[in-house]
């Protein structure tokens, strides 16, 4: 990647998979970083993510991006970046007035900003960029911003066959801040509150204005007439001594006052220390923070949480808590080293929002988290289709089970016939026996 230092300066991005080189206005990408982070430091827990369209030209072998236009999205749904009705009504307007204004460039892509996930395109950001760039030129932009760390970005495009890797960028590059405009000679420069001061107002106390008059140089006194040197003025008489004992009585009342303030705040932080203290601490050493690129990605409604093998914090992770909430009962889920160099998890959702945290634990006794979250409508559950061979061999089982009840059918009707025949043959031998005993019989 190229970097000139000028205010015009231009940046190019490439990648092995992208059918074109991106070249883009450094300042243009500075102006977004400002106000991501701008939006990033709004809230506490993550801030707001922000977007808008990318102008620029398309050539035939480059694409240029050359301003911005931002999108005043209301949050309607938190502070995600995710487009409301009003929203997507707004972006299209933003499209329609690029694209017919002639005295500006025209939508090149567009861009906006994660900061509770890593640098990858959702379902959500895949449809409004099919539906809204959908020429195979047109990219998506995602910027990372950070506390303690440059902003990330990465670029988004379609590859030749017309696809999106979507799951990460192919290159991610790094936003480091560029130098403060120069002001044109004679112009005085507008000034406007910095960011902490827009989102923090605090008082400035103002003190006593001291004006201190620049001395004169000594003269040598002009030459008078004939050359001989003019008398010196006589200098001005001093002002009374009796005005110096008020002066300092008053600079010494101005220095009483800011020792016995300063005194005052001193003693005011030292009683409420266990409240800043901390933060204060863990700002000025803040623990390391050890990427492991955690992100979920739906396919039909089996959640693949996935993260990057190759960090340092999982080739040197121990073991891992995964927690996953999808709004029913919380599950916290052991992996053991092997699982963890796996780089992959599956988990069959069962709610629309899904939170997802792993926390690795490190040989030195620390640990290392990610954190992200999957939104996205569940998939309607349909019947899979019937395997024809499993359809064959039940209706053979079928046949044969309507042939035995037939056979058994049968054998019982036959049963009952030998039966019918065993009781005749039983009276029949009755009736002769009843005889031979009658013809036995004395009296006969």
């Amino acid at each position: 990647m190229t970097e000139n230092d000028s205010e015009n300066a231009l940046a190019t991005w490439k990648a092995p998979q992208c059918p074109f080189p991106i070249e883009y206005s450094l300042r243009a990408l500075d102006d977004i970083r400002l106000a991501v982070m701008d939006a990033f430091f709004s809230l506490p827990r993550g801030g707001a993510e922000i977007g808008g369209i990318l102008l620029g030209q398309h050539m035939k072998r480059r694409l240029v991006i050359e301003d911005y236009v931002a999108l005043d999205c209301e949050h309607a749904f938190g502070p995600s970046f995710a487009l409301s009705p009003r929203d997507h009504a707004k972006f299209a307007e933003l499209l329609a007035s690029a694209e017919q204004n002639p005295d500006r460039p025209k939508p090149v892509g567009w861009y906006h900003s994660h900061t509770r996930s890593e640098i990858f395109l959702s379902e959500a950001d895949q449809d409004l960029h099919n539906r809204c760039f959908p020429e195979l030129w047109q990219v998506a932009l995602v910027l990372k911003p950070h506390t303690f760390h440059p902003t990330r970005a990465g670029f988004f495009f379609r590859e030749t066959d017309g696809s999106i890797h979507a799951t990460a960028s192919y290159q991610e590059f790094v936003l480091e801040s560029l130098p403060v405009r120069p002001v044109p000679a004679g112009v005085a420069p507008a000034t406007e509150p910095a960011p902490s001061a827009r989102l923090w107002p605090r008082p400035v106390p103002r003190g006593p204005v001291i004006t201190v008059a620049a001395e004169a140089a000594p003269q040598e006194p002009a030459p008078g007439p004939g050359g001989t040197p003019a008398p010196a003025p006589e200098p001005a008489p001093e002002p009374p001594s009796e005005a110096h004992p008020a002066g300092r009585n008053r600079r010494g009342f101005w220095v009483v006052l800011e020792m016995a303030i300063g005194l005052a705040v001193l003693a005011v932080g030292f009683q409420t220390r266990r409240f800043w203290l901390p933060g204060l601490t863990a700002a000025i050493r803040p623990v390391p923070q050890l990427s492991i690129g955690l992100n979920a990605i739906d396919s039909d409604g089996q959640l693949q949480i996935r993260w990057d093998p190759n960090s340092l914090a999982v080739r040197q992770g121990t073991d891992a808590i995964l927690e996953i909430d999808d709004g029913l009962v919380p599950r916290d889920i052991q992996l053991d080293a092997m699982q963890l160099e796996a780089g992959t998890f599956t988990y069959a959702r069962r709610g629309e929002q899904v939170d997802v945290k792993l926390s690795i634990h490190l040989p030195n006794g620390q640990q290392s988290r990610g954190a992200t979250s999957f939104l996205g409508k569940l998939p309607e559950r349909k019947p899979q289709p019937e395997d024809p061979e499993i359809r064959k061999q039940r209706d053979s089982l079928a046949e044969e089970a309507a042939k035995l009840r037939l056979d058994l059918a049968a054998e019982a009707a036959r049963t009952r016939k030998l039966e019918q025949s065993l009781d005749e043959v039983k009276k029949v031998l009755q009736e002769q026996q009843r005889k031979r005993l009658d013809n036995q019989s004395p009296e006969r």
